[in-house]
């Protein structure tokens, strides 16, 4: 019989600035794949949220002056 040695393997671990390094290069290669919108989306896109807050502030103020009534109301009686 042959006596043969345990091979070891020794995988090297990237260092903190391999790693970082290559973050940055997969950051650089997912930002070019984006589609970034145009300038007409992005002011419709405001406009629709900024009215959709203002709606919503409309209706929690009214519930909320509704609620507001209607305890005054029951500890009138």
């Amino acid at each position: 019989m042959i006596n043969q040695q345990p091979v070891e393997k020794t995988i090297s671990q990237p260092t903190l600035m391999e790693r970082a390094v290559l973050f940055l290069k997969e950051v650089q290669s997912e930002v070019k794949r984006v589609t970034w919108p145009k300038s007409n989306e992005v002011k419709a896109a405001t406009t629709v949220v900024i009215v959709v807050c203002i709606f919503l502030a409309v209706i929690i103020w009214a519930v909320d002056k509704i609620i507001s009534l209607s305890v005054n109301v029951l500890f009138k009686l």
